[in-house]
């Protein structure tokens, strides 16, 4: 049997092509069936979006419908910005990232939405993911396989913006470009009308907004012509009151407002040239500030007045009326030519006070009174408006001392007063000492000036000197005396000549080391000097014995410190000599006499003395035994230090001989 394709070829040709016209008609009716339902999508979305003038509402429909028939993760609504180089995000539809989307308007020259507006059509990007071409919003993910389609709006030629969708995988196609755009052109009147819309609706809240602050202003403009305290009128160019608030009447003395309308504005002038020379100063610059002019009541009593008038003119030039504000100086004219007769008082009053300059530097006035002419030989005048002439006539030695003084009280902001002494030269040639006292003020208007007094105190310096001399004196008497003290001991005991003179060596030095200033050192060496005063009660073979001390004659040393005491409290020292050589012996720990003293107890010189007294007595030779040395003496400090001796001062002594190297002042016989 043969094949039938064989015998009938024909059949076959006309199989095939019947079959194509069956693919055929099918593809065209899917097609048709395709268009028909975007078209029908493209009307419905019309309608649905159409139906709305919420602008928000428009672009949220968009992006719902879009993203559900062109199978979208995510959508982003942009309008272009008034510049025309950004897109402006508006609205986003994104599972992830909606905020860093809404946060990032994206530049139309570097990113696919942008290259869409560029053009004027829509544009599929199918190969969206890592892309030079693109653009990665910050803080979002990058996508391998990123897919973008987006169209512009585009209204009468002009873009207003653009939708971008975006999908990951499957491509997007030319049918969904198209419908993409379809839907754009559409939706494109709608975004237009709710643009137009809410401009119009931003139109009456601006203008119903603006209507509200009119009348609110007006109301506070009434009210505060009302409530204000000075006059406030208008005013015809004839003189004739058009309006004047209750401020005004009362200020006048008028029952109403209708009085004070009834009466001619030249009725309230004392002299009626005032008022004309008021009309020719407002025609020179249509308004007048600041007019000073005694008016009168309507009982007739007068007041003085500041005027402030403005001019309202028509459109050719003609005035129309006058409004001014007037207030009532008349307080302020009294206590102006009171300051004035107060000033002249003080002035006066300031000018003839004896050895005494008073100054103001640094504002808008300068003040020098004018007896500084007898107290420097120059007038006053020399020195208004030239802060340079009185520094010329400061002593050279001098000026660097005031620059370091004045610079010290800029620092701390200028707070109270400074307080300088320099010498300044006479126009003689001589020079006198001044006491400078100045201080920075602050006036009303906020203005800072230096407001001082110099007082010559030549006088005091010359008595300060002369009270130095004196003290110089008695402080020479004082030393003489301690030295005839010191040698009565020494004379007494002379194995222990210059045993006074090194312990206040030693004390002085741990004195520096604590911080004492130059005074108390003094002090605390007069007290080291004369300590053992109170053993020139003590028989001189006693001192001198070679061997052990008997008990009475153990308690007989031990009297010195009060002998020492009775001797020298009659004697009118700056420090408590007495009380530091009663204490000399006490111990840190209350184990010592005369009175069994401990700690804080103890005077501190007193402390001070105890080591250093037995540091010399250790390491120096006694008629009983040798010298220990002064590694002994340094064994002995440093094993009761916080139990005889203060620890501080112990330390301190310590320091001073094995790190300071220190070293006793040597005795005279150490010198032979």
């Amino acid at each position: 049997m043969s094949d039938r394709s064989e015998e009938h070829p024909h059949l076959e040709e006309l199989n095939n092509k019947l079959q194509n016209e069956i693919n055929d008609r099918i593809k065209i009716e899917n097609e048709l069936q395709r268009k028909n339902h975007e078209l029908q999508l493209i009307l419905k979305t019309s309608r649905y979006i159409n139906s709305s003038l919420d602008l928000n509402e428009v672009f949220q429909r968009l992006a719902e419908t879009v993203m559900d028939h062109l199978k979208s993760y995510g959508c982003a609504i942009y309008l272009i910005s008034d510049d025309k180089t950004k897109l402006l995000p508006q609205f986003v539809i994104d599972p992830d990232f909606v905020n860093e989307i809404m946060a990032t308007p994206l530049d139309i020259d570097s990113s696919f939405t942008g290259k869409v507006v560029k053009a004027k059509k829509s544009m599929m990007f199918n190969d969206a993911g890592p892309n030079e071409n693109g653009f990665q919003i910050p803080g979002t993910t990058e996508e391998e396989e990123e897919r973008i389609l987006a169209a512009p709006f585009i209204f009468k030629n002009e873009v207003l913006g653009a939708i971008c969708l975006n999908k990951i995988g499957s491509f997007y196609s030319e049918n969904d470009l198209n419908l993409l755009d379809t839907l754009a052109n559409y939706v494109t009147t709608s975004i237009k009308n709710a643009q137009n819309y809410q401009n119009f609706q931003s139109e009456v809240i601006v203008r119903n907004s603006a209507e509200k602050a009119k009348e609110e202003s007006d109301r506070k403009f009434r009210k505060l012509r009302s409530d204000v305290p000075v006059g406030v009128f208008r005013i015809t160019p004839t003189g004739k009151f058009l309006s004047a608030n209750p401020a005004m009447i009362s200020m006048f003395g008028f029952s109403s407002e209708e009085e004070l309308l009834s009466t001619p504005a030249t009725e309230l002038y004392t002299d009626k040239r005032n008022r004309e020379m008021l009309l020719t100063l407002i025609k020179k610059e249509n308004s007048v500030r600041d007019y000073e002019v005694e008016l009168q009541k309507r009982d007739g009593e007068k007041i003085w007045c500041l005027l402030n008038v403005n001019s309202i003119c028509d459109d050719v030039g003609n005035w129309l009326y006058q409004d001014g504000i007037i207030t009532n100086i008349t307080r302020e004219k009294k206590a102006t030519k009171t300051l004035a007769k107060a000033q002249i008082r003080l002035e006066t009053i300031l000018d003839n006070v004896p050895n005494i300059i008073l100054y103001e530097t640094g504002g808008a006035q300068e003040f020098v009174s004018s007896n500084i002419n007898e107290m420097l030989g120059y007038p006053a005048e020399d020195f208004i408006g030239d802060s340079s002439k009185f520094f010329s006539l400061i002593h050279p030695d001098d000026k660097e001392y005031i620059d370091q003084k004045y610079t010290e009280w800029e620092n701390t902001g200028k707070e109270g007063l400074l307080t300088s002494w320099f010498r300044v030269r006479r126009a003689d040639g001589k020079y006198i000492w001044i006491e400078d006292r100045m201080l920075e003020i602050t006036d009303k208007n906020n203005v800072k000036y230096h407001a001082g007094v110099n007082i010559d105190i030549t006088n005091l310096k010359n008595a300060e000197e002369q009270l130095k001399e004196s003290y110089s004196t008695l402080q020479r008497i004082l030393e003489e005396t301690v030295e005839g003290l010191v040698q009565a001991v020494e004379m007494r005991d002379p194995y222990t000549a210059g045993h006074q003179r090194r312990v206040a060596d030693l004390a002085s030095a741990i004195g520096t080391e604590m911080g004492f200033t130059e005074e108390k050192i003094n002090g605390l060496k007069l007290a080291a000097l004369v300590h053992d005063i109170g053993k020139i009660n003590v028989p001189a073979e006693i001192l001198s014995k070679p061997g052990r001390l008997t008990a009475p004659e153990f308690n007989l040393i031990k009297m010195h410190p009060q002998t020492g005491y009775d001797i020298l409290k009659s004697i009118e020292f700056p420090w408590p000599i007495a009380e530091i050589v009663l204490q000399h012996q006490e111990r840190y720990d209350g184990s010592a006499y005369p009175n069994g003293l401990k700690g804080k107890e103890i005077h501190l010189k007193a402390r001070i003395l105890a080591v250093a007294d037995v540091m010399e007595a250790m390491s120096s030779h006694r008629p009983y035994r040798p010298s220990l040395g002064i590694d002994s003496a340094l064994e002995e400090i440093e094993k009761n230090r916080n139990i005889l001796y203060d620890p501080e001062i112990a330390d301190i002594c310590l320091t001073l001989f094995r790190e300071k190297g220190y070293k006793f002042p040597k005795a005279p016989a150490d010198l032979l």
